[in-house]
């Protein structure tokens, strides 16, 4: 098997997932050959079919010949001069430039300004030779301009009229229906045209099965079909976004809790324009009140009664302090239970004793197992007592 690798890529690890190479001995170079095909594998830095330029080769090798120590003379890859000046730049370039104040000029679409989009082709110019070969006076005769321009009127028409001719090409309009489509056209001669390119027209579209006449960029129709490679701009598609119940209850919580906060705003809101208009109102009552107290004022003056200023004072009623004083509560005092207080001595005597009872219990029993029995030990209950308190 002949090795398909190049030298210039990185060596991979082996794995024990893919097959090794088999290499037998005629397949591998000899060493000459091999030092040969290392030295001209150079990374270059351009393409595969422009390493073998003259003048790049001249100076790799240059540049490998000084590396092993030759003396040899820089080559340099000739580029264009870039420092001159054009001596027509003047002429061709010139610096009358006027900043507009808007980039948008139009708002056109391109097909709007492209002008008629129909173009001739071999079988409508022989057609149109064909017809001014019977006209005497070039004013008669029909352009080239001008046959576009009726061939892209009646591609227009049956498009908006019969969308669906295809479907049954039998079915195609007369000349008298299409006609209306020339009415923008004042001049007479479009008319007289149109009528005689109306059969060349409709010979051609029924070879064409109903589609236009000129090829247009085909899109998908109904169905996807990935088979047919001349569709253009096909529908890209999503993928579905998997919803659970636990996702949907999420929010609708989320909207109940929105809405609850949005109500609760509105009514605060509510409640605050309320509170304004209160305001207001007491504020005009309270000036109100104090115009008519100034005409009283000077009515006692008027009349030689002597008083204070007290009367333009509004004195407002102060509220009962007892009557908004929340009346207190009286709580119940539990009953708890009288208990002796315990000391800590007392719980070590209560241990010390019980320990002592335990004791002499268990010795008690010891005798009882031992009667009939000859003890020989000696007796040393007297030291007992060193492990009492």
């Amino acid at each position: 098997m002949k090795q398909t690798g190049s030298a210039r890529f990185r060596q991979r690890k082996i794995s024990v997932k893919q097959g090794l190479q088999i290499i037998r001995q005629a397949d591998i170079p000899d060493l000459e050959e091999e030092q040969q095909r290392e030295i001209q594998q150079v990374e270059t830095g351009v393409e595969k079919g422009e390493e073998e330029e003259h003048h790049l080769q001249a100076a790799i090798n240059a540049s490998l010949a000084a590396a092993a120590g030759a003396k040899v003379q820089q080559i340099y890859i000739p580029t264009p001069d870039a420092s001159k000046l054009f001596e027509g730049y003047s002429k061709y370039y010139t610096r009358k430039f006027a900043e507009p104040t808007t980039y948008i000029r139009f708002s056109s679409t391109v097909e709007d300004t492209a002008g008629c989009p129909y173009c001739l082709d071999e079988n409508d110019f022989e057609f149109l030779e064909k017809i001014n070969s019977t006209k005497r006076s070039a004013s008669q005769k029909c352009t080239e301009d001008v046959f576009e321009q009726v061939m892209h009127q009646f591609e227009t028409a049956i498009a908006e009229r019969q969308p669906f001719l295809s479907t049954d090409v039998s079915q195609i309009l007369s000349f008298e229906e299409l006609e209306t489509a020339f009415s923008e056209f004042n001049h007479p001669l479009y008319i007289n045209f149109a009528k005689m390119i109306y059969p060349h027209w409709k010979e051609r579209i029924i070879q064409r099965q109903g589609k236009p006449i000129m090829y247009s960029l085909k899109f998908e129709e109904g169905d996807k079909d990935d088979s047919d490679p001349y569709t253009c701009f096909r529908r890209r598609e999503f993928r579905q976004v998997r919803k659970t119940r636990r996702s949907d209850a999420q929010s609708s919580e989320r909207l109940r809790l929105l809405k609850a906060e949005m109500d609760a705003a509105r009514s605060l809101t509510e409640l605050v324009v309320k509170r304004e208009l209160l305001r207001k109102d007491s504020l005009q009552l309270d000036w109100d009140t104090f115009k008519q107290r100034t005409m009283v004022k000077e009515l006692k003056r008027k009349l030689g009664i002597r008083g204070d200023d007290e009367d333009l004072v509004s004195k407002k009623k102060k509220p009962n302090a007892v009557e908004n004083q929340i009346p207190a509560v009286r709580l119940a005092i539990p009953k708890v239970p009288e208990i002796g207080l315990v000391t800590l001595e007392d719980i070590y005597q209560k241990r010390e004793k019980a320990i002592d009872t335990a004791i002499e219990e268990k010795l008690l029993r010891r005798r009882e197992a031992d009667i009939g029995w000859e003890d020989y030990t000696e007796i040393v209950t007297g030291w007992l007592g060193i492990f009492r308190g």
